[in-house]
């Protein structure tokens, strides 16, 4: 396969992938989208889609994936800058997000998997708590790791919700006062 076709290939991917939350935005789930809606949204032939997929759920977990290979890889850079401490490294990962609306309004919010928000939790929000280096209790820590994970997660889905109603140092100011009021609870 030349140069040529790779590039056609992943733009075809990409087109499709853009069609699908366009769709699932609009719907609420790959369930109710057609491979022929799909194919219209995305302008490309059937011939096209079944060269790559077999339903649409398919495109659905390549966009899914590539949404958190992105994210892994947009954390990872951030923390390899090393400035500002914490709450730099939340409002970089805040900013990415409302700058990615589209996409995580629709897998997080719209069209929420559950198994789509245990994946992003585990490769985001957990790279965030492991960044900031955390030292709590061998025995408590996988109850104090789920509770800041998923009231983290809440509280950024709500600022998804309200359209990004709060400014993000005032979100992460939020966030940082939530959370260490729960990390100083078990420290007592």
């Amino acid at each position: 396969m030349n140069v040529k076709d790779n590039q056609r290939t992943r733009l075809s991917k990409k087109m499709f992938q853009n069609a699908i939350l366009e769709l699932m935005e609009e719907k609420g789930g790959v369930e109710k989208i057609s491979v022929r809606e799909l194919c219209e949204r995305a302008e490309l032939n059937r011939s096209t889609f079944y060269a790559h997929y077999a339903e649409p759920r398919e495109v659905l977990a390549e966009a899914e994936e590539d949404v958190l290979a992105e994210t892994a890889e947009h954390i990872k850079k951030i923390g390899a800058q090393k400035k500002g401490g914490g709450k730099e490294f939340v409002s970089s990962f805040l900013r990415y997000i409302r700058e990615n609306d589209k996409v995580f309004r629709v897998l997080l919010v719209t069209a929420a998997d559950p198994a789509f928000k245990s994946r992003f939790i585990q490769i985001s929000l957990l790279s965030l708590f492991e960044h900031m280096q955390l030292t709590m209790e061998e025995e408590k820590q996988q109850y104090i790791y789920s509770y800041l994970l998923n009231g983290s997660f809440g509280v950024i889905t709500q600022w998804i919700r309200s359209d990004y109603a709060a400014a993000v140092p005032e979100l992460v100011d939020l966030l940082f006062t939530l959370n260490g009021s729960a990390l100083s609870e078990v420290a007592k």
